[in-house]
């Protein structure tokens, strides 16, 4: 028993010490070690706030951890990213396209990459708590439109979340700048918008992450205001801690950040940039009604199961 004991002992020694030598064998490691990592994780913790911002934490909303449908995409992007023969067809075709594609094109051309935010359940929960469904009763049609829409997949819920409430003629307009994803949200049957202001007095605008990642920030929060009905609410997504990024230009940099100035003379908390967050949104003329915390889940690859960043979700109004 001691010999055994002894045996197991040393392996986990060596297994913990081993550097695989190729490239491929440390993919593979890699992949081993990381998806070890993600079934540790607690995943209320992707919904749940250590401490509230003193000044919006009255309209924090609480969605009490990953439901059933959240559970189903993970399992799904598992096997999807466990499929090895087809990541890897992934990888060399990427090394290829990453010489003319940017990084949003290559997916949309490969079908991959599909991100998952909140489930229906999580869409009507929060729509319903914020409001939105108030005095719409009477309405028989809806217009909602998703900026930078990607493959239309998270659009998709949003519009199942509606058609599940009521019978009202749904409109789903999207933009989006990559032309690979133009395609997809084609093949979805969306109305592809080449810029914002072609729409008017919309009931939902989605703009889920791209603040962060666009050339200016105020500029697309303004339009959204702008192109909002009188009645119409505004479903907004950011990651934090924030970090811009744009993708179209060579510097990768935005005319102006989204939170300012930035970077700030100290470090600040995720409470911190909350309310500056959620302070740029009322000083564009937005109404806060609510917020939340989420996960932002994407698709894995061949070094692991998948992806996630932390999401603040707001629901504004006019």
């Amino acid at each position: 028993m001691f010999f055994m004991l002894l045996v197991l002992f040393l392996f986990s020694v060596a297994m913990a010490n081993y550097r695989p030598r190729g490239a491929i064998a440390k993919v593979f490691f890699d992949r081993i070690h990381n998806d070890d990592v993600i079934q540790q994780i607690d995943m209320m913790t992707w919904y749940t706030m250590s401490k509230l911002p003193r000044k919006y934490g009255c309209l924090y909303h609480n969605l009490n951890g990953p439901d059933a449908l959240t559970l189903e995409w993970l399992e799904r992007s598992k096997k999807t990213s466990g499929r090895i023969w087809l990541q890897l067809c992934h990888e060399i075709a990427k090394l290829f396209l990453n010489m003319f594609m940017t990084q949003t094109d290559i997916n949309g051309f490969l079908k991959r990459g599909s991100m998952f935010i909140l489930s229906e359940a999580q869409f009507d929960e929060f729509l319903t708590a914020g409001g939105f469904f108030e005095h719409r009763e009477r309405q028989s049609m809806l217009s909602i439109c998703d900026i930078g829409a990607g493959d239309g997949e998270v659009t998709q819920r949003l519009v199942r979340t509606l058609q599940q409430k009521s019978n009202w003629l749904l409109t789903t307009y999207a933009t989006e700048s990559s032309w690979t994803m133009r395609n997809r949200l084609n093949e979805k049957n969306f109305v592809v918008l080449e810029n914002l202001n072609q729409l008017q007095h919309a009931d939902l605008i989605v703009c889920f992450n791209v603040l962060d990642r666009c050339f200016d920030p105020h500029v697309m929060l303004s339009e959204i205001y702008q192109s909002l009905d009188q009645t119409g609410f505004a479903l907004i997504a950011l990651v934090l801690p924030y970090s811009h990024y744009v993708e179209k230009n060579s510097s990768h940099l935005p005319l102006r950040t989204l939170l300012e100035p930035w970077p700030p003379a100290k470090r600040l908390s995720v409470e911190e940039e909350l309310e500056m967050f959620f302070d740029v949104l009322q000083a564009v003329g937005f109404k806060i009604r609510l917020w939340t915390k989420a996960p932002y889940l994407c698709e894995g690859d061949l070094r692991q199961s998948f992806y996630w960043l932390t999401d603040y979700v707001v629901l504004c109004s006019k």
